[in-house]
């Protein structure tokens, strides 16, 4: 039995250093599978937050020119709304004039649009009421015998200014559609002189 008990011995002491260098091997194999798994997995991380950091400054870059584009529009806003309240006040301001200064102002403004032949002038009523006595004699003397000027006994719904009727066709003159006729010249006389 001795024999058989050191042929069983022998196997048994191989199967033992078998299964150690298995053991072994499997170990060493979980080592480098696990340091690949640590590496790559190093990787990946490295590579989401290059990508997160990338993603987080365009979305900051973004934010940014969007607020950028947002401050300039409402700048934009506030210039325009200024400009408006500058163009509002002088209306005002022209409609506000004494008698004597506001008819000759209406007597400049037909001066330098009135191109000859018979024009018959529509004022606003509150004008109508005002006008001074020589102002139509003043006018004839601008049309300088060129045509027949004469005041409109009817009235126009106008703030200011006149509607001047050559009978075939009429020129508005009233101060609201001069001033929207020039809108974007004097928008941007104005913004030139306050914002530059």
């Amino acid at each position: 039995m001795s024999g058989l008990q050191e042929i069983l011995n022998y196997i048994s002491d191989e199967s033992q250093r078998q299964v150690e260098g298995i053991m072994t091997e499997a170990d060493a194999r979980i080592e480098a599978v696990s340091e690949e798994m640590l590496r790559r997995s190093d990787e990946q991380c490295g590579r989401i937050l290059e990508k997160a950091a990338l993603e987080s400054r365009l979305i900051l870059e973004r934010g940014q020119a969007s607020a950028e584009l947002r401050k300039k529009q409402m700048l934009l806003s506030a210039r325009q709304e200024i400009i408006s309240g500058l163009l509002d006040e002088c209306l005002r301001e022209l409609l506000a004039l004494p008698d004597e200064e506001y008819f000759r102002l209406l007597e400049r403004l037909f001066e330098r649009h009135y191109q000859g032949g018979d024009a018959e002038l529509r004022l606003s009523e509150k004008d109508r009421k005002r006008m001074p006595e020589g102002f139509v004699r003043d006018l004839c003397r601008v049309a300088d015998n060129r045509g027949r000027i004469s005041v409109s006994d009817h009235t126009e719904d106008i703030g200011g200014g006149f509607i001047m009727d050559f009978g075939d066709t009429e020129e508005d003159l009233s101060f609201h559609s001069l001033i929207e006729e020039n809108d974007p010249y004097l928008r941007d006389i104005l913004n030139r002189i306050l914002f530059s």
